[in-house]
């Protein structure tokens, strides 16, 4: 006699247990209770008269048998999500949400949000801005992009390297030589969020610079950056917060642009959550956006 084939509610309960690897994650990703979800697999196992997961103090653990039926079934059921988003949702208006810096927020992304409009008419970007590091699986988050103070050693992930430069308004300043002068002699605008950076600058240079006692504290990358748009003084540029400005012409680097600030963009996208697909490029055009920007390294460490 067959086996009854289960209900295709108690295998997607399955398998979003197992890539959860645990009961709470995966009640929190199908919006039920912990206890709903422990009685499906409870319910299950005994259909199917088999142990399939074991219940640790933290989490759950596939057992063999569970693991290779889990493995089995995720392949089917990514088609169907497949099959779904591309045959029905376009209709509709979908979101994901990206977690970044509101000072990153306001002076790069949020100036390509019609391009990424363009580029997914579809899709309504979410974003989550805050200077702390999310946990995306907790906070239900798709996407993050990190700041690394110092770039990290390994990483997994692609890196996007910051540089750091001098910038000012083209009325203060368009070549190296005014430049020198005006750093002399002019106003020095002072990020107190990166309030170390002239200092650091200034020692990574061959022959440092000469750099003018006049200086005036702003709170953060925005004010900075439109004060020394306005032609107030000169600030240190950090890409890609810096790029807009340049490309508009509101700044201008008359000394270069080839200073290596020793921190790193991260992009990290969530594992396990629905619409794999949609995350993977929407992850793929902010990694173009910002390499426009910026010096790259893969995670194999060979820049681009």
């Amino acid at each position: 006699m067959s086996r009854q084939t289960p209900s295709f509610q108690a295998l997607h309960v399955f398998v979003t247990v197992v890539d959860a690897g645990s009961i709470r994650e995966a009640a929190e990703r199908l919006h039920r209770t912990e206890s709903a979800v422990s009685h499906q697999l409870r319910t299950l196992e005994r259909q199917l008269d088999a142990p399939l997961i074991e219940r640790l103090r933290r989490g759950i653990r596939p057992t063999a048998l569970g693991a290779r039926y889990a493995e089995r079934l995720a392949g089917p059921f990514a088609e169907i999500d497949r099959a779904t988003q591309q045959l029905f949702e376009p209709a509709a208006r979908r979101s994901i949400s990206v977690t970044l810096s509101p000072v990153l927020a306001s002076l790069w992304l949020v100036p390509r949000l019609a391009d990424f409009e363009a580029a997914f008419d579809n899709l309504s970007l979410r974003l989550v801005t805050t200077d702390r590091w999310l946990d995306l699986a907790r906070d239900g988050v798709d996407i993050a992009i990190r700041y690394h103070a110092r770039r990290p050693a390994h990483s997994a992930n692609r890196l996007f390297i910051e540089r750091g430069f001098p910038v000012c308004s083209p009325a203060v300043a368009t070549t190296e030589d005014a430049m020198r002068r005006a750093l002399a002699e002019g106003r020095i605008l002072i990020n107190q969020a990166q309030a170390d950076e002239w200092r650091l600058w200034r020692a990574a240079l061959a022959e440092p610079l000469e750099l003018s006692r006049r200086r005036e504290r702003l709170a953060d990358s925005n004010l900075t950056l439109e004060a020394a748009a306005q032609g107030y003084g000169i600030a240190m540029g950090r890409e890609p917060l810096v790029s807009d400005l340049l490309q508009r012409g509101r700044l201008v680097a008359p000394l270069g642009l080839d200073f290596p600030t020793g921190g790193a963009y991260e992009l990290r996208i969530r594992d396990g959550s629905s619409a794999p697909d949609v995350r993977e490029r929407v992850a793929a055009w902010l990694g173009e956006a910002l390499a426009e920007a910026m010096v790259t390294v893969r995670p194999d460490g060979i820049g681009d």
